[in-house]
């Protein structure tokens, strides 16, 4: 049996399961990355292994998904034992909805995406993107609903620690620090590049709404430097304070993921990141991660 954790956002995995999850999925050819772009192989490969251990399979993804309806809308999932082909990550996640990605381009856009510090975009400023708060694809026309990601190797210096932050928690902050009144000015719709990929330009949505939030300051940004849109000075000066507020928030959950450690998280409810690395060039952590359009 499956066992929650006393946290309602941990779950722990049996060993028995996490042992017949892996023998399903190893015995499944070897797929190249760049082949579980075609949804139909995403859609084999979650029939066989759901096929081979349905009872547990289904199980597990349905607290998967109880957790993901209610605050905080993010869960842990200890135990799993993964393949190095990524099958039973396709598969995991394929019960979500579809797998989908940038178009592929080895090594910063493949469907099963490798995160490693030393490739982590730099910020203006000091420090990376990655350690910043955030939404994923928010230059997409529709930011994609689920993120998941797996542990392959934490930092060895304990660094690289996980950070979500859910959009009531973040509405809370906006109130106690900054007011109704900008509260109501983050729910007005900002311009948003749209990534080069997605057909460019710019779209325009909130940044908060009373069950959603949307982050990524350069973004937005990029619409205002580079596509021409306009914003008021009161709602530079609302994003600006908004910014402050998040990247010094002390409300995010911050736990630090080991090895098959499986995180899958909100998109459109939270913001993550993760915290410094002493040295990104020489540490050896790394994640993969999938972006999931739900079904």
């Amino acid at each position: 049996m499956l066992t929650p954790f006393p946290q309602t956002e941990r779950l722990e995995v049996p060993g028995a399961l996490a042992g017949d999850l892996l023998k399903a999925a190893e015995s499944l050819p070897l797929y190249d990355n760049k082949e579980f772009y075609a949804p139909a192989l995403q859609e084999y490969v979650f029939d066989s292994i759901r096929d081979a251990c349905p009872d547990g399979f289904d199980s597990l993804t349905t607290l998967i998904r109880v957790c993901l309806a209610r605050s905080p809308y993010w869960v842990v999932v200890h135990g799993l034992r993964f393949d190095e082909g990524n099958r039973l990550f396709v598969a995991i996640n394929r019960a979500f909805g579809e797998l989908v990605a940038r178009p592929y381009e080895k090594p910063r856009a493949q469907l099963v995406h490798y995160i490693q510090p030393a490739t982590d975009m730099p910020c203006v400023g000091e420090g990376r993107e990655s350690e910043r708060l955030h939404t994923d694809a928010a230059d997409w026309e529709t930011p994609i609903e689920l993120i998941s990601m797996v542990c392959v190797r934490a930092d060895r210096d304990g660094g690289g620690r996980s950070r979500v932050l859910n959009v009531e928690a973040v509405r809370d902050e906006v109130k106690n620090h900054l007011g109704t009144e900008i509260l109501k000015r983050l729910e007005e719709p900002v311009p948003w590049q749209l990534a080069a990929y997605c057909g460019g330009g710019v779209t325009w949505r909130p940044v908060l709404t009373e069950t959603n939030i949307c982050w990524r300051r350069y973004t937005i940004d990029h619409a205002l430097d580079l596509e021409g849109a306009k914003l008021s000075e009161e709602m530079l000066s609302a994003l600006d304070a908004f910014g402050q507020v998040i990247n010094t928030t002390k409300r995010p959950a911050d736990f630090l993921m080991s090895e098959g450690d499986f995180l899958i998280s909100d998109n459109t409810r939270t913001i993550h990141s993760r915290t410094s690395i002493s040295d990104c060039d020489a540490s050896d952590r790394l994640m993969i991660r999938s972006w999931i359009r739900a079904s």
